[in-house]
């Protein structure tokens, strides 16, 4: 179990990298705190805080009923050689994100358009006003505004979320702009811009679809091309090959207290402590999980409230059988509704990428794959999607695909799924089926049916769950829209 950070050092961190990488560029003015607020999913008192801390370290400027202002100017627009030496030696690494973004964006793009009308983009205007103007300085912002307009308005935050770590771990500021004060480069001849963009976006599905699998590909193309001319500049430079990237998908949301439980909720699930035993006594769960005995009593309080326990003085928490698991309270309370919604968007979110991260996998395969998924689905013959995610994960060979991959793992508590369905039930029984089906393609050598077995099986788990919340009456739930392969 990580340690908590507060919800003010999250926040800060996120602004304060974004203004270190000029992602909020010298001179530009932050959003309200009312805006931050929502974007962060956070309070105004916890902005309030964020601000004053990043006006301490110099980065911003505030003043009473105004928005701040970045007064912090990144070192590699002032040419400084150490920033630009810093960047160069992790060239592995940000080229790595990119080719995330170009195996990932297309498609998640393509869907996600499908939901707005341009002109319903809250920087459409900003757009049009900026390709008017004859200067190319800027394009990189305007253009990752419209794509977030885009993400968003799929109603799946997670989207919006991890690419705005891409860009921050890309230093797309810098390889998009600044880079050409030292080498002279200038991408923007090679590269789309936001009328490119916006006029894309009124396409189909499909042209889309090509369309920014073309703009993803020549910002590869450019960001390398930049670290040629880096290297050529600075020949004594190393690539230190170093995997540099991170995101944390449940900030904001995920409380120490939810994450036990969701834990102990899979395991309850899974079997791991079954019907009518006891689970481990208060005292061992506070050194399992390196909590305090009033967080560990919470959880239980909550796992209490939705039948999969009773808390029996003198004895322990006692695990109730699946009939008695209160599911549809739920709708009735906030908590359970937002770790519902969250459950959902990682669902939607991982059928697209469960395909790609399996489809590089197999471009190593070696025979410890099915080897070790054979092991795992004769012992848990009851859960195979997740053993083959247990088994993929780590072989993922694209550092921040493995990184997304697994943060949108850690949100799809299985026990969500059990708590759902029975183990015996039809559901259950066709996603099993579906998994079984992936590792049989596997052993006859048939990847690509083996990877159609895997998407259809967590699609039909983002179907059944959504379904399920729709008739409990969680109006969220309809909000996100089922996928469909182009």
């Amino acid at each position: 179990m990580q340690s908590k950070l507060h919800l003010y050092e999250i926040v800060y961190t996120i602004l304060r990298e974004q203004i270190l990488n000029s992602q909020l560029e010298y001179g530009s003015q932050l959003p309200s705190v009312r805006q931050l607020a929502k974007q962060h999913r956070v309070g105004a008192k916890t902005i309030k805080t964020v601000l004053k801390l990043l006006q301490r370290d110099g980065l911003i400027r505030t003043r009473e009923r105004q928005r701040a202002v970045v007064i912090y100017q990144a070192p590699f627009m002032k040419k400084e050689n150490a920033s630009v030496r810093s960047i160069a030696r992790k060239r592995t690494a940000i080229l790595d994100v990119y080719r995330t973004m170009e195996i990932l964006m297309p498609e998640i793009l393509a869907f996600c358009a499908k939901s707005v009308s341009i002109y319903e983009l809250p920087n459409y205007e900003k757009a049009v006003k900026w390709s008017k103007r004859p200067r190319l300085t800027g394009s990189w912002q305007i253009c990752s505004n419209i794509i977030h307009d885009v993400l968003l308005s799929s109603g799946n935050f997670l989207f919006s979320s991890f690419y705005a770590s891409l860009e921050l771990y890309g230093e797309v500021p810098f390889l998009a702009e600044y880079q050409g004060l030292i080498t002279g480069y200038t991408p923007y001849t090679e590269s789309h811009h936001a009328d490119w963009i916006l006029d894309c976006l009124q396409s189909d599905s499909y042209t889309v679809q090509r369309s920014f699998a073309s703009y993803y590909h020549t910002a590869l193309r450019t960001a390398e091309k930049s670290f040629d001319l880096l290297m050529d500049l600075h020949p004594d430079i190393r690539d230190d090959g170093e995997p540099r990237f991170t995101w944390n998908a449940g900030w904001g949301w995920d409380s120490l207290y939810k994450k036990i439980g969701r834990d102990l909720v899979e395991k309850i699930g899974m079997g791991i402590y079954s019907q009518g035993t006891l689970l481990p006594s208060q005292a061992r769960l506070m050194e399992e999980y390196q909590v305090s005995l009033s967080t560990i009593r919470k959880t239980l309080k909550v796992l209490q409230s939705l039948g999969f326990i009773e808390i029996i003085n003198g004895r322990g928490s006692l695990v109730l059988s699946h009939e008695k698991w209160h599911i549809h309270q739920r709708s009735r309370h906030p908590n359970h509704r937002q770790d519902t919604f969250m459950f959902l968007c990682g669902l939607q979110l991982i059928t697209f990428l469960i395909r790609p991260a399996a489809a590089l996998v197999f471009d190593q395969y070696d025979m410890s794959l099915e080897q070790e998924l054979q092991e795992r689905l004769a012992h848990s013959p009851k859960s195979c999607l997740k053993e083959w995610m247990d088994c993929l994960l780590p072989r993922v060979p694209l550092y921040p695909l493995k990184i997304i991959l697994g943060e949108v793992t850690d949100i799809l508590n299985w026990g969500y799924f059990y708590s759902f369905y029975a183990g015996s039930s039809p559901s259950m029984k066709k996603l099993n089926k579906l998994g079984e089906r992936a590792f049989l393609s596997l052993q006859k050598g048939d990847r690509e049916a083996c990877l159609r077995d895997l998407y259809e099986g967590y699609m039909y788990l983002f179907q059944t769950i959504r379904s399920a919340c729709i008739q409990r009456g969680e109006s969220r739930a309809g909000l996100l829209k089922v996928p469909q392969k182009l």
